[in-house]
C-alpha cells in the first residue's frame, strides 16, 4: 500500500526533495567563507593603560595603536620599509594636536625582543619624539611626572 502511494508521486518531486536535502546538508560548504574578523583594538592590559593615561592627562588627547607612518617618514624608500608596518601603543597629543610623548607598554610578549624595541625607540627618538617605555602600568603620579 505504501509502495503504491510512493509510486504515484512523480519523479521530479524526489529530485527536488533530494536537492533541498543536499543544499541543507552542504550549505556551509557552498557559502562564502568569512575572510575578515573583528578583533579588539586594545588588549586588556592596554585598555587599563589607556584609562590610566586619560586620568593622568585629562587636558591631552590619547591616541592608541598609531602607525609609525603617521609619525615618521623618510626620503629613503628602504628606510620607510623598516617602519611602515610598525605601530606604537599610545601617542599623547596636546590641545594643538602636537605630539608630546609616545608611550610603549611592554607586556610579556616583548621578552626577548629588547633589541627590536630599542630600534623602534631609536627611530622615534631620531625623529624628535620623547618615548616612554613601561613594563607595568605606572601610577597616575608617575605618568604626570614623566609627561610634564
Amino acid at each position: 500500500m505504501l509502495h503504491d502511494l510512493l509510486m504515484q508521486i512523480p519523479r521530479y518531486v524526489y529530485v527536488i526533495v533530494a536537492i533541498v536535502i543536499f543544499i541543507i546538508l552542504f550549505r556551509s560548504f557552498f557559502a562564502r567563507k568569512q575572510q575578515y574578523f573583528a578583533r579588539p583594538v586594545l588588549t586588556n592590559f592596554e585598555t587599563k593603560m589607556f584609562i590610566r593615561l586619560k586620568k593622568a592627562c585629562p587636558q591631552h588627547h590619547v591616541l592608541a595603536q598609531v602607525a609609525f607612518s603617521a609619525l615618521i617618514t623618510s626620503r629613503d624608500y628602504k628606510l620607510r620599509n623598516k617602519f611602515n608596518r610598525k605601530v606604537t601603543d599610545f601617542v599623547i597629543l596636546d590641545q594643538q594636536m602636537d605630539v608630546l610623548a609616545i608611550i610603549e607598554l611592554d607586556d610579556p610578549s616583548h621578552l626577548g625582543k629588547e633589541a627590536e624595541d630599542q630600534q623602534r625607540d631609536e627611530m622615534l627618538l631620531d625623529a624628535g619624539y620623547q618615548v616612554f617605555r613601561y613594563t607595568k602600568i605606572p601610577t597616575i603620579a608617575q605618568l604626570q611626572r614623566d609627561l610634564s
